[in-house]
């Protein structure tokens, strides 16, 4: 790799790392406030989702039934970094719910803020992005309200 392609590289590298670091914080603070929901309703020490934190990966799962398991990493193409993600899981034993795959850059906004930018084109801070990740496990607390958001961290 040429020392050219090298400097083009470090941009996105550091874009994508402080995203990462960013959007991992804010999926800590979401499995907190879901967690906190579970011990106000009473719920098993099975019924709360588990952050599984890696360099460049995540997994949030919920494994009691209904469950739920959200694996994200980043990877880089010569274009810039993405993010794949699954979410998979089970509504009842033995019956899967409709597995679901996305990908999603990482790339500047308008305002040279570092976003995730959805497949339609839009875009979503670490922040928001998280809470979107975190949506996927309302379909295991049925009838019980999730919080849309946290107090952001200082």
């Amino acid at each position: 790799m040429s020392a050219a392609a090298i400097q083009a590289t470090v941009p996105h590298y550091q874009e994508a790392r402080a995203f990462w670091d960013e959007f991992t914080s804010h999926c800590e603070h979401q499995v907190k406030a879901i967690n906190a929901v579970v011990e106000e309703n009473q719920l098993p020490e099975t019924a709360r989702v588990k952050l599984k934190p890696g360099p460049w990966s995540v997994s949030l799962v919920r494994e009691a039934v209904p469950s739920t398991e959200i694996r994200l990493n980043v990877a880089f193409e010569q274009w810039g970094p993405r993010i794949n993600g699954s979410v998979r899981g089970e509504q009842e034993p033995d019956l899967h719910f409709y597995p679901e795959e996305f990908e999603f850059a990482i790339g500047s906004d308008l305002d040279n803020s570092v976003v995730a930018i959805t497949p339609e084109g839009g875009s979503l801070s670490p922040h928001k992005f998280a809470k979107y990740m975190a949506q996927h496990f309302r379909r295991c607390y049925p009838g019980i309200t999730l919080p849309s958001s946290y107090e952001t961290p200082q």
